[in-house]
C-alpha cells in the first residue's frame, strides 16, 4: 500500500462515507430537536471517516516528493494524532451502540411493552430507563386503549356522515 494513488482512492472513499453520514446525522438532528450533536451516532461516524480520510491523504502526501523530507516526522505525528482521535470516536460510537442495545434488551426482558414516553433518550441521554410500576403501566394501557377505541368510533361516525347514512 505504498502507492499514493491507492491511498488517495481510499481517502476519497472515506470522504464520501463521512459526508453521507454527516448529512444523515444532520437530518436526524433536525428531526429530534432535543438531542446534542455528540449523541448522534451518524455525526460521530462521519467525523471518524473524515479523520481517517485525512490520514490517508497525509500518508499519500508523505510518500510523494511534494514536500521536503524534513516534514516526514511532523506528518507522521499528525497522522498518529488523527488516528488516536478517530479511535476515541470509534470507542464512543461502540459504547453508544452497546448501551442502546442493553437498554432495549432490559425493557424487552420486563415482559411488557413500555409506554412511548417511558423509554428512549431523555434530555439527550442514551441508555436511561425508568422503573415502571405494573399498576401504572396497566392504567396507561387501559387509557391508551380507551382513547384508541374512542378515536375509531369518531372516525367511523365521520365516514358514515360523509356517506350520508346518518
Amino acid at each position: 500500500m505504498n502507492d499514493p494513488r491507492i491511498l488517495v482512492i481510499f481517502g476519497l472513499f472515506f470522504v464520501a462515507l463521512g459526508g453521507y453520514n454527516l448529512v444523515v446525522g444532520r437530518r436526524r438532528l433536525r428531526a429530534q430537536p432535543g438531542v446534542r450533536p455528540l449523541r448522534q451516532v451518524n455525526i460521530l461516524t462521519g467525523s471518524e471517516y473524515l479523520l481517517l480520510a485525512l490520514v490517508f491523504f497525509i500518508s499519500a502526501v508523505a510518500r510523494t516528493t511534494l514536500l521536503p523530507s524534513w516534514m516526514a516526522p511532523y506528518l507522521f505525528g499528525a497522522s498518529f494524532a488523527l488516528l488516536i482521535i478517530s479511535l476515541v470516536l470509534a470507542v464512543m460510537v461502540v459504547r453508544m451502540a452497546t448501551r442502546g442495545r442493553a437498554a432495549s434488551s432490559q425493557s424487552a426482558g420486563t415482559g411488557g411493552v413500555a409506554a412511548s414516553g417511558d423509554q428512549g433518550p431523555e434530555n439527550g441521554q442514551i441508555g436511561t430507563t425508568k422503573e415502571i410500576d405494573p399498576a401504572q403501566e396497566a392504567a396507561r394501557r387501559r387509557e391508551r386503549r380507551r382513547r384508541r377505541l374512542e378515536h375509531r368510533r369518531k372516525m367511523a361516525e365521520q365516514r358514515r356522515r360523509r356517506a350520508g347514512k346518518v
